[in-house]
């Protein structure tokens, strides 16, 4: 089983898909930072129920993280404290899988080893492993691109286009 670690964008848009229980169904659980939790009850009004519910059964679990490391790490890669707090989990944790949509962390977390999928990668997993039929697997894609979620459109048509070969 990986060592999955995820900052707050990919639980975020799973869980605006309703599909957070796909980080079960793939990975077991994921590991998040205190400080990510925390960002997600804080900011996240809608989906607050379903992200506490993640926690409470074991989806997510959360442990604490060294502020100051974070704030090193924040400091060196220019990213957001929160996603310096992920990647300070991921080393404590010998992670294997970062889970990420953003671009700066996602290279920060390639440039240290770390395999790293986003949002569509999760959806398209889901898709190989038989967790999503590739109706489901189009129809999520095809919502989160209808969302407004920042990504390029080419990227969304190229993982549509991979389900349906």
């Amino acid at each position: 089983m990986q060592r999955v670690v995820s900052d707050s964008d990919v639980i975020i848009h799973l869980a605006k898909l309703n599909k957070l229980e796909l980080i079960r169904e793939l990975y077991e659980y994921a590991h998040i930072p205190k400080y990510v939790e925390l960002e997600l009850v804080r900011y996240q009004y809608d989906e607050v129920g379903i992200i506490e519910e993640a926690v409470c059964h074991g989806v997510l679990k959360v442990y604490e993280t060294d502020n100051s490391k974070a704030r090193s790490i924040a400091g060196r890669y220019g990213i957001h404290v929160g996603e310096s707090h992920v990647k300070a989990l991921a080393e404590e944790l010998h992670a294997n899988l970062f889970l990420s949509n953003e671009r700066k962390v996602r290279i920060a977390a390639k440039e240290e080893g770390f395999q790293v999928a986003g949002t569509v990668g999760v959806i398209l997993r889901g898709v190989s492993q038989g967790c999503l039929t590739k109706e489901d697997g189009i129809k999520l894609l095809n919502k989160l691109k209808a969302s407004g979620f920042r990504i390029h459109p080419n990227i969304i048509g190229n993982a549509i286009d991979s389900i349906e070969d």
